[in-house]
């Protein structure tokens, strides 16, 4: 006779000890009726199961009013079991009510064949069947949606891949590819609604000219129509047909692509004929407002998207069992072949790693002395000045060659200089952004294992400090455009640059051009990268043996890095997709294709990160890190819609003063009484009462949520002082009875309860996270 003593960790919600199993093999253990344990331990239901239960009854009282047959409850388990859980299958209304009470089922926290046997007992009570037209409409809509989750499971895009690179890098890696579908689909939006409502009608609808419905009634000022028909002639583009210039034209969206519907300096601001003459298309007003509703559309999907993240993280953070759930409910045993079973497998693996990982480094930090602690702090912080020069010197950097750039372009040299010269001084700006994003993210990836960060904050804070390198460039970017834009010695009839002032008829096209190239360029880094550098990295590791290459091994996979590619990338398009309406369709293609580079890179080229962390941790802050890129990118775009002039020979604002007059303009064509709700809506009082009731809404969230929170810590200490007294109470029946509650005797398969002695070292006292450590004696003959 063998004993084996099994400590069980189980939350004390479900205190429970191990009964005899199920009659059809059921490996989940249940505790019988007839235990001494079953009929003490639900005397003393915790708070969160009284709810839970009453919960479920209220629902199951709501679609069941006949009684149920007492007599066959009685005699039938399954059925009392089922009443335990506040279900009551013993007469069903309709088949509504059947498939509803089907779904508390299939939540049931217990094994895969009781939940079978549940099923059996439902699918045998008699039900109304639903008839009508009522009836028939939710069958096929209930129908309709269960088709329509399957088919999106099935018709999930990459979602084979995902699961492959999960099982060989982990969660943690797949958050990255899982981010990058997400801005794949979101930039597929941006360019469906430019192209539907700015290119297309432009490009199909034709000109009416300039009706009052582009210039307003006559009463709004900032329109002037008067210089369009002087300064759009002399908008002119130099086109050649070598095939060296279409080329370098093509890099650079400049000769033969500045004049085309890619830039924003294309469009026109006359009237569209749409086939009826009592409704025009309005170009300017359509661009005006398609921009803010790109803008607020990504605003909504980011922010739905980190309430998500937000409610995992929050999950995991009072998760205490997290390995208990992955080792004994993570499995999928829907799994029927080898090959997905092996990558989940791996998958589990590796997130286990990431989890001990941590937790071993929080250990070893709270055991530091505290020499070692102020040898750890200086490192940091010199790291940290290390840091801000790096940032300044890029800034630096960026504005010089900027600065050199223009200054060479408007010296005229660029007309005696050799065409590769000036494609390259042309480049300059955008070949040094490009140089110093790719660089100092590596000193920063080096610098930061110094510091010794636990995996998570370390790829935050990789995160913050290269997320600031790529804003610190751009922003240097966009204030040289703007000093070069803003230029205040200008002609009075075309606002054109002259003397000391770069001569741009078009700067909403050079801008646009700028960000263009910086887009192509990104992309082609995108390639280089990963067929230049992590390629043969892969290729001399495994083909040559020598000493060195096998020392320096395959590269990383490094999420930091690759994530603020992602947000750069994104950075680009929501700034230039303003200037040039088809920039997001170039995005999509990059990142298109670069989800197939990186996923060879990850399947082949690179290994798993040499800390694994968790991936709801990150997710969560990548979205973060992209919205205050997004914040950052609105002021590029929104300041020149309401401050800057527009060009007068080019875009579709030319006859405008700004370009929010086209606002205007359209409200003087509305009613009288439309316009004075609408000067009444967007009047002072009116947006200081809206901001005032918005403070107090906050204001109320918060305090509800605070209330939430102390009530949730008071159900805490309740089940702590709950699960004491249970543990009371058994003492007190095998005091009494001489038998200790769930002892169980294994005698050829068959499990009896027997008498044992309790280890009064172990108690069963949870501790002050509601935590029970219970001590189970299993005798097996």
């Amino acid at each position: 006779m063998y004993i084996l003593y099994v400590d069980f960790l189980c939350l004390q919600k479900n205190y429970r000890t191990i009964g005899s199993s199920d009659d059809r093999g059921s490996p989940r253990a249940r505790s019988t009726p007839s235990s001494p344990y079953y009929q003490v331990g639900n005397l003393s239901q915790t708070s969160a199961q009284k709810w839970q239960s009453s919960r479920v009854r209220k629902r199951s009282r709501k679609h069941n009013k006949i009684h149920p047959d007492t007599e066959r409850k009685a005699s039938d388990p399954d059925l009392l079991e089922l009443e335990k859980h506040g279900i009551d299958v013993s007469v069903v209304e309709d088949e509504e009510d059947k498939w509803k009470i089907l779904q508390t089922i299939k939540g049931l926290p217990c094994s895969l064949s009781t939940k079978r046997r549940f099923r059996d007992k439902l699918s045998e009570a008699p039900a109304k069947r639903n008839t009508g037209c009522c009836g028939d409409t939710k069958q096929t809509n209930r129908r309709f949606k269960a088709w329509r989750k399957e088919m999106g499971y099935k018709l999930e895009l990459w979602g084979s891949a995902l699961k492959k690179i999960e099982g060989h890098q982990g969660t943690g890696v797949v958050s990255y590819f899982v981010f990058l579908r997400w801005l794949f689909f979101l930039n597929i939006a941006i360019f469906v609604l430019m192209f539907l409502f700015v290119v297309i009608p432009y490009l199909a609808f034709g000109s009416l000219g300039y009706t009052s419905e582009v210039i307003g009634d006559g009463s709004v000022s900032g329109v002037d129509i008067s210089k369009e028909g002087t300064c759009s002639p002399l908008y002119t583009v130099n086109v050649s047909s070598s095939a060296s210039t279409l080329i370098q034209d093509f890099l650079q969206g400049s000769g033969w692509m500045e004049k085309t519907a890619l830039f924003m300096g294309f469009y026109d601001a006359q009237d569209l004929y749409i086939g009826s003459t009592s409704s025009n298309y309005i170009l300017p007003l359509a661009y005006f407002i398609v921009t803010l509703i790109v803008l607020l559309l990504s605003l909504i999907t980011m922010a739905r998207y980190t309430v998500g993240s937000f409610h995992e993280e929050i999950e995991d953070q009072n998760d205490h069992t997290q390995y208990s759930n992955k080792v004994f409910g993570a499995w999928d045993f829907a799994l029927s072949e080898e090959g997905p079973a092996q990558l989940k497998k791996q998958s589990l693996y590796n997130d286990i790693i990431g989890e001990l990982r941590e937790q071993k480094y929080m250990e070893e930090r709270n055991n530091m002395s505290s020499q070692k602690k102020c040898g750890l702090y200086t490192i940091r912080v010199l790291i940290f000045i290390l840091v801000l020069a790096l940032l300044g010197g890029s800034g630096a950097a960026i504005y010089f060659v900027t600065a050199y750039t223009s200054d060479f372009l408007s010296s005229g040299k660029s007309q005696t200089e050799d065409n590769f010269v000036v494609l390259l001084v042309e480049f300059l700006p955008s070949l040094t952004i490009t140089a110093l994003n790719a660089v100092i993210p590596i000193i920063f990836g080096l610098v930061i294992k110094a510091e010794d960060y636990t995996p998570a904050f370390t790829i935050q804070y990789t995160l913050i400090r290269t997320v600031f390198l790529r804003l610190a460039s751009l922003a240097v970017l966009v204030a040289t455009l703007y000093q070069t834009i803003s230029c205040t010695d200008k002609d009075t009839q075309c606002n054109v640059g002259q003397g000391s002032c770069d001569s741009y008829r078009c700067w909403e096209t050079y801008v646009g051009q700028n960000f263009y190239k910086l887009a192509v360029l990104n992309a082609l880094v995108h390639i280089a990268v990963t067929l230049a550098y992590e390629l043969p990295r892969k290729l001399l590791t495994t083909k040559c043996s020598c000493g060195i290459c096998q020392k320096i091994g395959p590269a990383e996979f490094d999420i930091p890095k690759n994530v603020l590619d992602l947000v750069y990338t994104q950075a680009l398009c929501w700034i230039g997709f303003f200037y040039a309406p088809l920039l997001p369709i170039l995005t999509v293609a990059d990142l298109f294709f670069l989800f197939y580079l990186k996923y060879l890179s990850a399947m082949y080229n690179t290994t798993p990160p040499e800390r694994p962390y968790k991936a709801s941790k990150s997710n969560n802050f990548f979205m973060i890190v992209l919205m205050v890129t997004f914040f950052f990118c609105c002021v590029p775009v929104g300041y020149p819609m309401v401050s800057l002039e527009p060009s007068k020979g080019c875009g579709p604002f030319r006859i405008y003063t700004k370009m929010s007059v086209i606002v205007d303009a359209t409200i003087s064509n509305f009613p009288s009484t439309i316009r004075t709700i609408l000067s009444l809506v967007t009047s002072a009082s009116v947006i200081i009462c809206l901001v005032v009731l918005l403070c107090l809404i906050i204001y109320y969230c918060a305090a509800r949520s605070s209330a939430k929170s102390k009530a949730v810590n008071l159900m805490k200490e309740q089940l702590i002082l709950e699960g004491k007294d249970k543990q009371f109470l058994l003492n007190r029946i095998y005091e009494l009875t001489g038998e200790k509650p769930g002892a169980k005797k294994v005698t050829n398969g068959n499990v009896k309860t027997t008498a044992s002695t309790i280890d009064e070292t172990k108690k069963g006292y949870p501790d002050e996270n509601g935590v029970s450590y219970q001590m189970s004696t299993i005798i097996i003959n």
